[in-house]
């Protein structure tokens, strides 16, 4: 301890020196701490990102033209335009994205929406059915009609109901209804006496008739009409079949429909075409209480849930191992479950009976709508209704809410009474089940790849040469922040390199200083009796108290602005404009950043690495010095004039 005391003394000689040794020892462990924190509270973020963020991208076929689309309006006897539609020569097949290059997680699949449907379900609030019935008596009716007069439909005209086959509950006062074919040019007559069957649509009465609440036409379901549908149609009746084989190819109709209604005579029912009305109103009643079932590989890959607009309240969600083995789970609605007493752990069955690869549910079941029966076409190629393909029941794990549930959806939605289960569930094949097919759309085609591979995929992509899809990727930011993350950490590793740079020459101009203009003190200890060991110690102890001091006071510095620098950077991170054109679920996202993003120190053990690298490079520096000393002869130093 005497010799550490006196070399301590001896330091202090030159005040001067040794502050400055001390200030600059610091600033350069200032530099290794603060370039080790950040370095590891960036790497810590980086895991955290990797843990929670996804990144998806979906898929939009390019239509090859679109065009205007105009309809004929008996009010104002022109035709008028109805919107803007797509068009597509062909259909392109999914596999085209598997490239290679492509390193999906989940790979690009057309996922369908199945229909299932049980009378006991109760879909809609019954208050809100009892308003649109007295409002607007029954949507979709399918009646047998007789007119009043002989007419022709290119204006409303009046109709007597002789017997309804859907929608048979009875609404006071309503024995007749009007009637115009409201968007047919050139209508066919009816003739009093005679007795018609028609699938109606519902619309508001013409401006010269303010005498009635409202008209019905004959439901032409004409896809050209519906906005924002994938692909244009030709216009085909209600009780018109659109079955799709698995490869996108329709199924020929069993007979062709030649017009908008059918006379009933005797015997009308037992016909083929009596048969398929028949059908059709069975189908239409069973399409009022169908909920859609989304078969998916993971609930990251819905877009409501993953911009966070949904979100499970009751129960969990379903796990990877889950969506991969095909357990038979699932997550329902908070209104369907509240609609029928379900709860978490309650066994539905769910029957499967039909498959549309070309719409979502969110679009056919918006969220903020009540539906009373679909207007789709609900019939097969045989003019029969679909029969069941899988029936299961599956296990209520979880219940979700949709927070903003709008009445016309983009697709992108949850659907009303929506059944989330995993893919692998269901077991049987869909291919005699397909209601509809279509072209791949964003909100039926989705992929995962690894985070941050954004740019090698668009690369491997582009190199396939093909033009006619349009994949859009979604992050949630991760791209910004990783980038931000990395900058981060090339910014540490300089100021590790620096100040390991910087604490090197440091501790080689002060041990020059302390140590190599010390010879002849360490030839005068030897001559006075000192071991090698103990002159050693005399040089070096001082030198290391001083490097401590730097060390712990520089660690202790560049820890603390560690943590703030990681602070500053997620306190900017927070206000940078991600993609939000899901307005709904910008909070949410800015929600789970603040969770994601750690702003404290790093692990107060850098300030130890810190520390202790600085005093082994210390020791190791003085030590060759130390080591010139001790070679030279003490007799020869102390004989040598000094310089």
């Amino acid at each position: 301890m005497r010799i550490i005391a006196k070399s301590i003394r001896q330091m202090l000689r030159t005040p001067v020196r040794s502050a400055l040794f001390l200030v600059l020892i610091a600033l350069a462990a200032s530099l290794l701490s603060l370039g080790g924190g950040l370095y590891l509270l960036s790497s810590e973020n980086t895991k955290r990102l990797e843990d929670v963020f996804v990144t998806i991208g979906t898929v939009r076929q390019k239509s090859t033209r679109v065009y205007e689309r105009e309809t004929w309006d008996a009010e104002k006897k022109e035709y008028i335009t109805r919107g803007s539609q797509a068009e597509y020569a062909s259909i392109v097949p999914v596999d085209v994205l598997h490239f290679e290059g492509a390193n999906y997680i989940h790979s690009p699949v057309r996922r369908p929406y199945y229909g299932a449907y049980n009378f006991d379900w109760k879909v809609h609030n019954e208050d809100w059915s009892v308003t649109l019935i007295a409002q607007w008596r029954e949507n979709y009716p399918v009646l047998e009609l007789e007119p009043v007069e002989d007419c022709v439909p290119d204006h409303p005209v009046r109709m007597n109901i002789k017997k309804r086959l859907y929608f048979e509950r009875p609404v006071d006062g309503w024995e007749g209804l009007w009637l115009c074919d409201h968007y047919n040019p050139d209508p066919l007559p009816l003739y009093a006496g005679k007795t018609y069957i028609m699938a109606l649509d519902w619309k508001p009465e013409h401006a010269d008739f303010p005498r009635f609440s409202g008209e019905f036409f004959p439901s032409a379901y004409d896809y050209n009409l519906r906005e924002h549908r994938a692909s244009p149609r030709y216009e085909e009746w209600a009780i018109a079949s659109t079955q799709y084989r698995p490869d996108g190819e329709r199924i020929p109709d069993s007979f062709a429909i030649t017009a908008p209604w059918d006379e009933v005579t005797e015997g009308f029912y037992d016909t083929p075409r009596g048969l398929r009305w028949l059908e059709y109103a069975k189908s239409m009643h069973r399409a009022e209480y169908t909920i859609p079932v989304i078969p998916t590989d993971s609930t990251e890959l819905l877009m409501s849930f993953y911009n966070g607009n949904s979100n499970v309240t009751q129960g969990r969600d379903i796990t990877k191992e889950e969506y991969r083995t095909g357990d038979r789970v699932c997550l329902i609605t908070q209104e369907f479950a509240s609609l029928n007493g379900f709860s978490v752990g309650d066994q539905l069955a769910l029957p499967l009976y039909y498959a549309d690869y070309r719409d979502s549910a969110g679009r056919d079941f918006s969220p903020g709508d009540v539906l009373l029966g679909i207007p789709d076409h609900l019939l097969n190629a045989q003019g029969k209704c679909y029969e069941v393909f899988e029936e299961n029941e599956y296990t209520i794990v979880g219940i979700y809410n949709e927070i903003n549930k709008v009445t016309r959806s983009s697709g992108f939605d949850m659907p009303a009474n929506g059944v989330v289960i995993p893919a692998a569930s269901v077991k049987n094949s869909d291919e005699n089940n397909i209601l509809d097919y279509g072209p791949m759309m964003d909100y039926n085609t989705v992929f995962q790849i690894p985070n941050g591979t954004i740019g090698p995929f668009m690369e491997a992509w582009e190199k396939q040469g093909a033009d006619d899809l349009e994949i859009t990727f979604y992050d949630r930011g991760y791209t910004q922040l990783k980038e931000g993350l990395d900058k981060i950490k090339g910014v540490a590793l300089a100021l590790f390199v620096a100040g390991t740079f910087i604490a090197t020459i440091i501790l080689l101009f002060f041990c020059q200083m302390f140590i190599g203009k010390q010879k002849k003190r360490t030839a005068i200890e030897r001559c006075l009796g000192m071991s090698r060991a103990q002159c050693s110690l005399s040089l070096l102890s001082g030198i290391l108290v001083i490097a401590l001091l730097g060390s712990i006071a520089g660690s202790s510095a560049g820890y603390f602005l560690s943590g703030r620098a990681m602070k500053l950077f997620t306190s900017q991170t927070q206000n940078e404009r991600f993609n939000t054109e899901y307005s709904s679920w910008a909070d949410t996202a800015h929600k789970k950043l603040d969770i994601q993003l750690g702003d404290s120190p790093a692990d107060p053990i850098i300030c130890v690495v810190t520390g202790s690298f600085i005093l082994i490079l210390s020791a190791a520096i003085a030590m060759v010095g130390i080591q010139s000393n001790l070679r030279s002869e003490p007799l020869k130093l102390l004989s040598m004039r000094e310089t």
